[in-house]
């Protein structure tokens, strides 16, 4: 066999071996999620601190301010209340838990001058942020809006807090239909 022709098959042959031994990708293997851009916002949602709940209170204040022109609820309402409740070690031993993880209460809702929110702590503790801004908002809501709930899951104002892949855009999208007051269902608390 001529040199050329045996020096042309071990290329060949090289090339095969090379080629065969590159892995293939599994086609089964999950496809990684891609990340989706945050939808524009006037004010930036992770300047909360989740162990102070003023922050959310201020920056919901910011965000109807420059959403959409105001009001300033922080100059009319005069009495700002908003705390965490603790379950005792005995409400803890009953395993009776609260059936919410967060209230605002009639003084509140029904008196333009005040905001009275509670937040229970050990469910605020196992939240992801976005869910934390959902419950804030969602309360707020109540106390400043006189929302009733709506029947929408992705709604602010549906009863409960949404799952944790909850992401930031579901979040902004909601509190754009909140501010505007155009979520199908709206209802307002009547008070007296």
């Amino acid at each position: 066999m001529p040199l050329n022709r045996f020096l042309f098959k071990t290329f060949c042959c090289f090339l095969f071996l090379i080629a065969c031994s590159v892995e293939e990708p599994e086609m089964d293997a999950p496809m990684e999620e891609v990340m989706e851009a945050q939808l524009p916002s006037c004010v930036e949602y992770q300047k909360v601190d989740s162990n102070d709940l003023e922050t959310y209170w201020t920056l919901f204040v910011q965000d109807v301010i420059c959403s959409r022109g105001g009001p300033d609820y922080g100059e009319t309402n005069e009495s700002v209340q908003l705390y965490f409740v603790v379950q005792s070690p005995e409400e803890v031993a009953s395993g009776v838990s609260p059936d919410h993880a967060g209230f605002s209460v009639f003084g509140g809702y029904c008196d333009n001058k005040s905001l009275n929110i509670g937040v229970v702590k050990g469910y605020w503790e196992d939240y992801t942020s976005v869910q934390q801004l959902w419950l804030m908002y969602h309360e707020f809501g109540h106390d400043v809006y006189r929302y009733e709930h709506s029947d929408n899951r992705e709604d602010i104002m549906f009863p409960s807090v949404p799952q944790s892949n909850v992401k930031i855009n579901d979040f902004i999208r909601a509190k754009e239909r909140f501010f505007r007051r155009d979520f199908p269902g709206i209802k307002y608390i009547s008070c007296p």
